[in-house]
């Protein structure tokens, strides 16, 4: 009798331990299921960003000639018109040389990406663009480099994970035909003279 009473205190006292480790792990659990809903989170907004970014890179590159009416259309069809946050979208033509043609901003903020500054004729900062050479490149070869940035605080993270807090991705095609001619309105916007596209 007595060894069956000692076991079933022994049972009680090993189901309150159960219970303790729980409630002491659970907050653990918790914050780590959490940590890893929130990195998916990043993760996945990344990967759509640089699926935009090569979509609108990829047009681009086919074209000869670009309107204000198509890049409103291109940019409509790739980037989310509901939460996509604050973002800017840089589209710049640099020529093989290393030369900027022009570049183009569009977005719900500024200053965002990095080289989101560049005037026509100014160099391209860095070598780190596919075939860039600025001593044997060609002034008819160019490129199309997309940078689509947004700030992480958009993203509605549950854990206030200090992150970086800019998301960043980019693209580069090369331009089947020399360079990207603008419209009038768009040559205007970039600074480039001498573009003389009908609109």
């Amino acid at each position: 009798m007595k060894s069956n009473g000692g076991l079933r205190r022994f049972l009680r006292q090993q189901r309150g331990v159960v219970a303790v480790e729980t409630v002491l792990a659970f907050p653990i659990l918790l914050a780590a299921g959490l940590l890893i809903a929130d990195l998916l989170t990043v993760v996945l907004e990344r990967e759509h960003m640089e699926q935009r970014a090569g979509a609108v890179s990829s047009v681009l590159a086919m074209q000869t000639n670009l309107t204000q009416q198509g890049l409103t259309g291109l940019i409509s069809a790739t980037l989310p018109e509901n939460g996509g946050g604050n973002y800017q979208l840089t589209i710049t033509n640099v020529k093989q040389t290393g030369e900027v043609y022009w570049q183009l901003n569009r977005g719900t903020a500024t200053g965002l990406c990095a080289d989101s500054d560049l005037a026509p004729g100014s160099s391209w900062p860095g070598s780190d663009l596919p075939e860039l050479d600025a001593k044997n490149g060609s002034e008819s070869v160019s490129l199309i480099v997309v940078q689509l940035c947004r700030q992480s605080s958009d993203l509605k993270l549950t854990t206030g994970l200090g992150l970086n807090p800019l998301l960043t991705a980019s693209a580069v095609g090369r331009v089947t035909e020399g360079t990207l001619t603008l419209d009038t309105d768009l040559a205007n916007e970039a600074g480039v003279k001498n573009d003389t596209t009908e609109n």
